[in-house]
C-alpha cells in the first residue's frame, strides 16, 4: 500500500480528534491521514452530514472510527458510495451502551460534566491507569479539560438515542472490529452484535480499556495496517 491510500480518523465523545496522538506516529508512515472533527450540533444525523463533508472529495479512502464516531462511520458505510475501501471500527456498538446512564445526562447539571466532576469518572469508566498510558496517560484529562460542560451533556444525551444496528447488514466491506477486554462502556453484548450483523467482519479482541487506541498504539496500527494492506 502506498502512502497516498487516505485513511479517515473518526474521534469519540471528545470530537476533537485529539486523542488520536498517541496512534498518528504509527500510522502517518503509512497513510494520508485525515482528521474528523465536530461541532456541538443537534441530532445524530447532523453528526453524520458533518462527518460525511470532511470526507476526501477524491480518490478512495477507508474510515477508523472509534467509540461515538462508530454508528456515524456504518451510517455512511451503509449508503454503499463505492469509495469506502475495507475499513476499521474500535470500542464502538452498534446502539448506545449504557443507555438509562446516557438518557439520565439531559437531566444532570452541566456543572457536573466539568473537569472536576469528570476526573475522577473518566479514570474509572475508562479504566486508564499510569501503566497504561505511561508518558501520554495525563492526555484523555487534558483533552477532557478543553470540552464544554453544556457541549459533553448533549452530545452524551444524542448518544443515549442511537441505534444503527438495521443497517449493520447493508455494509458489505471488510471491517477489523477491534474490542478492549477491559471496556467498561462497550459490553460483550455490544461486541457481539457487530461481530454477529456486520457481513464482511474481522474481531480482534485486545487487553485494552476503552481508550484502545490511546492505550495500545503500536499495536493497534499494526492490525490495522496489516487488514487494509490485505484488502485494498
Amino acid at each position: 500500500m502506498n502512502h497516498t491510500h487516505s485513511l479517515v480518523l473518526m474521534p469519540g465523545l471528545d470530537g476533537t480528534g485529539k486523542l488520536f496522538a498517541p496512534i498518528i506516529p504509527f500510522l502517518q508512515p503509512h497513510f494520508n491521514l485525515v482528521i474528523v472533527t465536530y461541532p456541538d450540533l443537534d441530532s445524530f444525523s447532523e453528526y453524520i452530514d458533518c462527518a460525511r463533508s470532511q470526507l476526501p472529495r477524491t480518490g478512495n479512502f477507508s474510515l477508523l472510527a472509534e467509540s461515538f464516531s462508530g454508528p456515524v462511520a456504518m451510517a455512511i458505510m451503509a449508503e454503499r458510495t463505492g469509495r469506502i475501501e475495507p475499513s476499521v471500527l474500535s470500542s464502538t456498538f452498534a446502539r448506545s451502551p449504557l443507555t438509562a446512564l446516557t438518557r439520565m445526562a439531559a437531566y444532570v447539571p452541566e456543572q457536573m460534566f466539568s473537569i472536576g466532576a469528570l476526573s475522577d469518572f473518566c479514570l474509572d469508566v475508562y479504566e486508564v491507569s499510569d501503566e497504561d498510558f505511561s508518558e501520554t496517560q495525563p492526555l484523555p484529562l487534558n483533552v477532557t479539560e478543553q470540552l464544554d460542560g453544556v457541549l459533553l451533556r448533549h452530545r452524551i444525551s444524542i448518544l443515549s438515542r442511537i441505534d444503527v444496528s438495521a443497517l449493520l447488514p447493508k455494509i458489505e466491506i471488510p471491517i477489523l472490529y477491534l474490542h478492549g477486554t477491559q471496556d467498561r462502556i462497550v459490553s460483550e453484548t455490544d461486541a457481539s452484535i457487530l461481530q454477529s450483523y456486520l457481513p464482511d467482519v474481522n474481531r480482534i479482541d485486545i487487553d485494552a480499556p476503552h481508550l484502545l487506541l490511546q492505550t495500545r498504539p503500536q499495536q493497534s496500527a499494526e492490525l490495522i495496517f496489516n487488514h487494509l494492506r490485505a484488502s485494498v
